[in-house]
Formats: structure tokens, C-alpha cells, sequence
């Protein structure tokens, strides 16, 4: 396997994963990516961003991620605490696996790998990620592989209003002296 940067050429393999998680979420009843997002326009400005990285194996894609580096307008208010306070962040956004290989470990093969990629990066101290409070296949692959839920985040500045997700950080290999603080979330 092999994690790379998505290309234009991906586009159409992306599409269909994205649109995998969409019905597989739907047939859950959650209301997570039930709309309008993630939609084409979004997923083509990450590839040009040079954010989305996919997952491949005999040139078949079996994940995608957009990594997105800089301050993420979603996560500046937070109902809870982050681990860490004005420290260089990455958020990891719309991931996805093949629904052809779902259930054979690939969302953490996806995870180990960015994990591997930011740990060489430098001045990244932590990742943060969210998810739908409903999603709780997420929420597990999220914390096994080493995330703390650190809160809950409005998604208005994401363009939808009214949704709340679970938020979560994981420090990397890079962290110095940075302020760390701990949170500790009552549910």
C-alpha cells in the first residue's frame, strides 16, 4: 500500500468512495455528509490545494483524506479545551474508505500513515479531527489511533448551521514546549 497525493486523475475513484460513505451513513440513519457537502467543487479545490491524499493498492484507492494545514476556521470556538493552546495544527477532513474493503482495517492503515507523514513534518505539534456525535465508527477509529476528545465544535463556519460535531486531538512527534493542557470532557 502505498499513501500518496491525489491527483485530478483520482477524482472519479474519490468521488465514489465519498458517495460509498454517504450511503453508508444514510443507511445508519446519521445525517452526517447527507447534503450538499462534501460536493465536487470541494473535493476538486483540495486536490488543487495539494490537500487530499489517497490510500492505494494496484492502483486502486482504497482511502482518501484532506489533510489541511493552517488555522481551521471550525475549530477557533470549542465547547471543551484543546490539548494544546496556539500550537502549528493540521485538520484531517472527509475520510473515507472503499466500501469494496470496508471492515479490513484500512480507515487505521489511513491513519498510521498521515500519522507517519506528519511525524517528519516540521512544526506541526498536533491533529486535530472531528466527526457526527452519531458516528460512532468513526469515534472508534478516531480514538484507536491515539486522539483525545477534547470537546464539541459548531460547524456554522463550515456552512452548516445547527451542527455540532465531537472534536479531537492527537499530539505528534513534533511537539516542543508547547503549552499542553488537559482537558477532561464530561458527556
Amino acid at each position: 500500500m502505498l499513501l500518496r497525493q491525489a491527483t485530478m486523475a483520482d477524482l472519479p475513484q474519490i468521488e465514489s468512495i465519498i458517495r460509498d460513505g454517504r450511503e453508508l451513513l444514510a443507511a445508519q440513519a446519521i445525517d452526517q455528509w447527507q447534503g450538499a457537502y462534501p460536493n465536487t467543487a470541494v473535493l476538486v479545490d483540495d486536490i488543487h490545494q495539494g490537500w487530499t491524499v489517497v490510500l492505494e493498492e494496484n492502483n486502486e484507492i482504497l482511502g482518501t483524506a484532506a489533510l489541511i494545514p493552517g488555522e481551521d476556521p471550525t475549530y477557533k470556538q470549542i465547547d471543551g479545551q484543546w490539548l494544546t493552546v496556539q500550537a502549528p495544527y493540521l485538520a484531517i477532513h472527509r475520510v473515507a474508505v472503499s466500501s469494496h474493503h470496508r471492515g479490513h482495517g484500512l480507515a487505521g492503515e489511513l491513519f498510521q500513515r498521515l500519522f507517519a507523514q506528519i511525524d517528519h513534518a516540521q512544526n506541526i505539534e498536533s491533529i486535530r479531527i472531528d466527526t457526527h456525535p452519531q458516528n460512532m465508527a468513526m469515534q472508534h477509529v478516531i480514538k484507536k489511533n491515539g486522539f483525545t476528545e477534547t470537546g464539541m465544535i459548531d460547524l456554522e463556519a463550515a456552512g452548516l448551521k445547527g451542527t455540532k460535531d465531537y472534536a479531537y486531538e492527537r499530539l505528534t512527534a513534533n511537539v516542543k514546549s508547547v503549552h499542553v493542557v488537559h482537558a477532561e470532557i464530561v458527556k
